[in-house]
């Protein structure tokens, strides 16, 4: 085998394995919390209305401005397609190559409540702030 498949068999490998240790457990107490999730909805607003829109649909005052569209959390195809460990990683990481900024001043607190409310917003009626 040369050299160039050997290289391209262990970056496929390392990348199907997602080598990164999560190290962070989901607290499924806070992710089904009404309190929580309404913690989250403030530090929603204060952090991330502006670019996902108080509604958390995407339209934000500053979208126009940003690399890509902003995730519309009402959308169920969003939230079937990701996970709490995922919103998590994406809250204090970013997104690299998007306007998707990293929060890494929450507290893991903080991040969970923020993403129970994510997580929530897809399961209230279109239109409706939840």
């Amino acid at each position: 085998m040369n050299r160039a498949l050997a290289w391209v068999l262990v970056l496929v490998t390392l990348w199907a394995c997602d080598a990164r240790p999560s190290g962070v457990a989901v607290p499924d107490a806070v992710l089904e919390s009404a309190a929580a999730r309404a913690r989250g909805r403030t530090a929603f607003l204060e952090n991330c209305a502006l670019c996902h829109g108080e509604r958390a649909d995407g339209h934000g005052p500053r979208r126009s401005a940003l690399s890509g569209p902003a995730a519309d959390f009402t959308n169920p195809n969003w939230r079937r397609g990701t996970s709490p460990e995922a919103v998590f990683e994406t809250i204090r990481e970013g997104l690299r190559g998007t306007s998707m900024a990293a929060w890494p001043t929450l507290s893991d607190q903080q991040t969970w409540e923020l993403a129970a409310y994510l997580l929530s917003v897809s399961e209230a009626p279109r239109g409706v702030a939840p």
